[in-house]
């Protein structure tokens, strides 16, 4: 359904776009009607859609949600000499980690267990909780104050074909975006903006950061219909923005965050 203001993604692209375009690029989406796409490009001759959208895996924004949302992400345990980090696995049960936890980390206080072998995947107390690492914080000054965090993506460089074949994915996946560029009448062009997320494919993530010690995608996106032109974005201030035009293939745009700016807060980040 429409939603009636905007997030602070969408705005932000299409502040990237209209910059990298130099054309206004206003919003469109108002709340009145489902099916709306978030923005219209003006350029002097001819108009464009643009549909905005977020790679993030369900499950890691459902354990965002519960952690920077109404639940908070630190929790107080009396009898605790420190504070402790706890960090989470995707599967983990904010609710249940929390009730369990208290008993947990004054057990592991006064007893830690022995370093595990290799060999040893007999799972653990943690392991069940979905907990990927909980340890105290040498310099500590609040005794009792764990703070939960999400575990952090992994992953490799990837190749010229990464990117291409993410995107086929996400436009997959999300199949309302090219379905509501598809619909929207009169334009010349059909534009689908990413955001690339910490859950997406690192090779992806790697690739937005400007440089010239990793791959550049070159294999064209096989787009859906509806969609004719690609932009691909990170939230992370260093990173650039790339985009793939069907009359020259994929170039890295010139928009850069202007110096002042910083990565979004947690909380505000992927909220499309």
């Amino acid at each position: 359904m429409s939603r009636p203001t905007e997030s602070w993604d969408e705005e932000l692209a299409r502040d990237i776009v209209s910059t990298v375009l130099g054309v206004p690029v206003k919003r469109f989406e108002d709340g009145t009607a489902p099916g709306q796409i978030d923005a219209l490009i003006n350029y002097p001759d001819r108009r464009a859609a643009l549909e905005i959208v977020a790679d993030v895996e369900p499950m890691f924004r459902a354990q965002q949600a519960a952690l920077y949302g109404k639940h908070k992400e630190a929790v107080e345990v009396s009898g605790l000499r420190k504070s402790w980090m706890v960090v989470l696995r995707p599967e983990a049960n904010i609710k249940n980690v929390k009730r369990r936890l208290p008993a947990l980390l004054l057990d592991l206080q006064d007893n830690p267990p022995p370093r595990r072998k290799p060999w040893d995947f007999e799972p653990s107390e943690l392991d069940r909780l979905g907990i990927w690492r909980a340890s105290p914080m040498d310099r500590s000054t609040t005794p009792g104050r764990v703070r939960l965090f999400q575990q952090p993506f992994g992953g490799f460089v990837g190749d010229e074909r990464t990117v291409g074949g993410w995107v086929e994915r996400v436009l997959r996946e999300q199949s309302d975006v090219p379905a509501k560029l598809a619909a929207h009448p009169d334009v010349a062009e059909r534009h689908a903006f990413i955001w690339a997320t910490i859950t997406s494919d690192m090779g992806v993530q790697m690739q937005i950061e400007p440089g010239e010690d990793q791959p550049f995608p070159v294999t064209p996106p096989p787009l859906p219909a509806g969609v004719t032109h690609v932009w691909v974005a990170d939230q992370v201030r260093f990173k650039g923005v790339l985009a793939w035009f069907p009359d020259r293939g994929w170039w890295r745009t010139p928009w850069t965050w202007p110096p002042e700016s910083q990565v979004a807060p947690r909380e505000q980040q992927i909220n499309l």
